[in-house]
């Protein structure tokens, strides 16, 4: 049992807090004791870390609680390149020893479970030169959430887990998650742990440019304008209109970065695209195509690679265009610590999806899939994707190739025997 609170004690406190707040003259009845007295019990800590059902959608209170402390406070400024002495672009030359670049990558990782522990672990295991998360430390992403999610502190009675960096360092994205805390202790105590090694700087910004060899990873911070009106927001309907719930639309100072930093169309080269929500989806979620609609001016004859999180699942796709956005080969990275979605896949049938993790296992009752991460190595012109599950299963490995005429070829290497096509 990790220090501080016994099971008894915290649970004895979540009762006291539970009450507080129904009698609160702000929130009222709001906060439904009855139900929650009834998940109390259910939720309080049995382990070192928080239980994973914890995290279920159907477990409200924790989400609308740590949601409100933040709904009506102004966002943090959003940082350009200004302060960094490599205006945001590092170059990040092959490594002696094997001649590669290895990048460990997971999305919607920060819950502190075990389930994240386990991937953080196996992620560092493999020795990469570098880890990237593709945003979202939950519930809200603020400072005691990072500290106990991301930087190891203890605190509620559970055991803090440590974002695990590389060899080299490590660069996190911006989730909505972070942004629901409005993003100030993302940009101000999470990034400052974070950078390139070689560089000598940290991360300044919610988006870089890594040089790697022949190819360019470019991340994106789609999730600073993806929260939208506080409350109406979080309403399922009305968040799927774009001036209500946000339409993750990219910052000037991204936009002006990329014209007069970056310049893919003068400095053409294979490229991989990060972000935090999906450009198109095969499921029920919604697709975010205006940040892709804002990159078709410097990609306007190039395929690309993009890999996001946000969707807690798994899914590999064909390449496709949408909305007038660039033609890109989708992956979805967002299992890395959430509970993995279970649904249809077929609720969007023009989006050609290829793969996806049909497994499922019962957690409090509802079906969930395995969480997983993946490994990318790139060596010469080639970019290899190692997937993996928290087992450590290699679930599929693929490989891209810059083409002909600013193409990629696509080749799957190892289709394993777990993944499927819908």
């Amino acid at each position: 049992m990790a220090t501080g609170a016994s099971p008894t004690v915290a649970r004895q406190q979540r009762r006291k807090n539970l009450k507080k707040l129904n009698n609160s003259p702000n929130l009222g009845r709001f906060a439904l004791v009855n139900h929650f007295n009834r998940t109390v019990d259910k939720l309080a800590p049995t382990t070192n870390f928080p239980r994973l059902e914890a995290f279920l959608p159907q477990n409200l209170w924790p989400w609308i609680s740590n949601y409100l402390k933040f709904a009506f406070t102004p966002r943090f400024p959003f940082p350009g390149p200004v302060q960094s002495r490599t205006r945001c672009i590092y170059s990040v030359p092959p490594s002696t020893s094997n001649g590669s670049v290895r990048i460990a990558i997971a999305g919607d990782w920060g819950t502190g479970t075990q389930e994240a522990e386990t991937i953080a672990k196996l992620m560092v295991q493999t020795k990469p030169d570098l880890t990237i998360h593709l945003g979202d430390v939950y519930y809200v992403g603020d400072q005691p959430e990072i500290e106990e999610n991301c930087f190891g502190e203890s605190r509620n009675g559970f055991a803090g887990i440590q974002w695990e960096q590389g060899e080299r360092g490590s660069f996190a994205l911006n989730g909505n998650h972070e942004m629901y805390a409005n993003g100030g202790p993302y940009f101000t105590v999470f990034l400052k742990s974070l950078g390139l090694k070689d560089s000598g700087e940290q991360q300044f910004a919610s988006f870089f440019s890594l040089d790697v060899g022949a190819w360019r990873i470019l991340a994106i911070d789609t999730g600073y304008n993806s929260v939208g009106i506080p409350i109406l927001s979080m309403i399922p309907g009305l968040n799927s209109i774009p001036a209500i719930g946000g339409d993750c639309h990219l910052e000037k100072e991204l936009m002006e970065w990329l014209r007069n930093d970056v310049k893919p169309q003068q400095n053409p080269k294979p490229t991989l695209i990060l972000s935090h929500h999906q450009y198109f989806s095969s499921f029920p979620d919604k697709a975010y195509t205006k940040p892709a609609s804002q990159l078709a001016e410097f990609f306007p004859n190039q395929e690309l690679l993009w890999i996001w999180g946000h969707e807690h699942r798994l899914a590999i796709y064909d390449k496709f265009a949408k909305d007038g956005g660039p033609t890109a080969y989708g992956r979805c990275l967002g299992h890395g610590g959430m509970p993995v979605e279970m649904a249809n896949p077929k609720q969007h049938p023009e989006v050609p999806l290829l793969l996806f993790d049909p497994r499922s296992t019962p957690l409090d009752g509802t079906p969930t899939g395995i969480n997983g991460y993946v490994m990318a190595t790139i060596a010469n012109d080639v970019l290899t994707l190692d997937y993996r599950d928290i087992t450590d299963t290699h679930l599929l490995v693929e490989e891209f190739r810059p083409g002909m005429g600013g193409s990629l070829t696509h080749q799957i290497v190892d289709r394993g025997s777990v993944l499927t096509p819908p």
